[in-house]
């Protein structure tokens, strides 16, 4: 047998039994949504004030900060994990979730009065 034949028969019987890279991802990220939920829960546990908490900008915005930065982070990723792949634009949406981080800050600056800042 000359080693291009063992090379493909090698091949062959590897074929269709390993894992697509798409399913994997999206197994990781509800394991790691799993498993940080779980460490949240049992470490810090809900607000005391969460009923009240739940109507300020600052509380809706740590879920459009968390979320942005983490499909972000999956963009880049996703790009990052094929050989060959561009990563610019993947990088490009890196800067989301700092933009909005600054944005949410100057909002807070002109609604908050001075005397409050501190």
């Amino acid at each position: 047998m000359r080693t291009e034949d063992l090379i493909k028969a090698l091949d062959a019987d590897v074929r269709g039994k390993a894992m697509p890279l798409g399913s994997a991802w999206w197994m990781a990220i509800a394991a790691a949504g799993a498993i940080a939920a779980a460490v949240f829960w049992l470490t810090i546990g809900p607000r005391p004030d969460l009923m009240s908490a739940m109507h300020t900008m600052r509380f809706l915005s740590k879920f459009v900060f968390t979320i942005a930065l983490a499909v972000s982070a999956f963009v880049l990723i996703r790009a990052l994990s094929s050989p060959g792949a561009p990563t610019s634009r993947a990088m490009a949406w890196m800067a989301v979730a700092p933009v909005l981080v600054a944005v949410a800050v100057i909002l807070e600056l002109f609604v908050v009065p001075r005397v409050e800042w501190g």
